[in-house]
């Protein structure tokens, strides 16, 4: 594939997503529908087609982004080896951030996907979603390492039962804050407060 079709590939592909993530904002996944994501976007349905098998498929893309940004910004803050306490506030500072902004692909990012991964009919963007969840593990993993080095997660913990307690514990965390804002207001609690005691006591019960 030559330079000038990749660029027009990535350039339509962009183009649908951004409409695409217009159209879920404004409307929902539900009511939004491939022919509106073809008319906001300014393809027809056949080019539309041509990047994506189905609306589930130009979601999963965007969780994919999701993912993606999530990725970075972690192996940003790992990077700035700071101690491991501030390292895990900082990641789960970020992360719910990026939730109440993007709310609709935090809610793919942690939700079952109904496809065999290993199956070879399976499309390639939920291979790319596995993949990509596969590396994030592998740099929470690191991290999981660093915080056992230095004495805040118990060595005697398995590494790959540390991994998934933290996501599901902090995605809880998260979800309940995004589902419970209004609640959590007539508690009179502020809720960066509320979910930060939350990550600290998460922590706090691996030592």
């Amino acid at each position: 594939m030559n330079t000038r079709t990749e660029r027009t590939i990535s350039f339509n592909r962009k183009n649908i997503l951004e409409a695409a993530d217009k159209l879920f904002t404004q409307n929902g996944i539900e009511k939004t529908t491939m022919d509106m994501i073809a008319v906001e976007a300014g393809y027809s349905k056949p080019t539309l087609y041509g990047y994506f098998k189905d609306k589930n498929e130009v979601y999963f893309a965007l969780v994919l982004d999701f993912m993606q940004k999530i990725t970075e910004q972690v192996n940003v803050i790992a990077a700035q080896e700071l101690p491991f306490a501030d390292t895990y506030k900082n990641i789960c500072e970020f992360v719910f951030r990026l939730a109440v902004r993007y709310p609709l692909y935090f809610e793919g990012l942690i939700g079952k996907i109904n496809v065999d991964i290993l199956s070879p009919d399976t499309p390639v963007i939920y291979k790319e979603l596995y993949e990509r969840g596969e590396e994030l593990n592998g740099v929470i993993g690191k991290l999981v390492q660093r915080g056992k080095d230095e004495n805040m997660i118990n060595k005697n913990l398995e590494d790959s039962a540390v991994i998934l307690y933290l996501w599901s514990a902090v995605s809880g965390i998260i979800r309940m804050s995004l589902l419970k804002k209004d609640y959590i207001k007539i508690l009179k609690l502020n809720e960066n407060d509320f979910s930060g005691f939350c990550f600290e006591m998460l922590l706090n019960s691996l030592k």
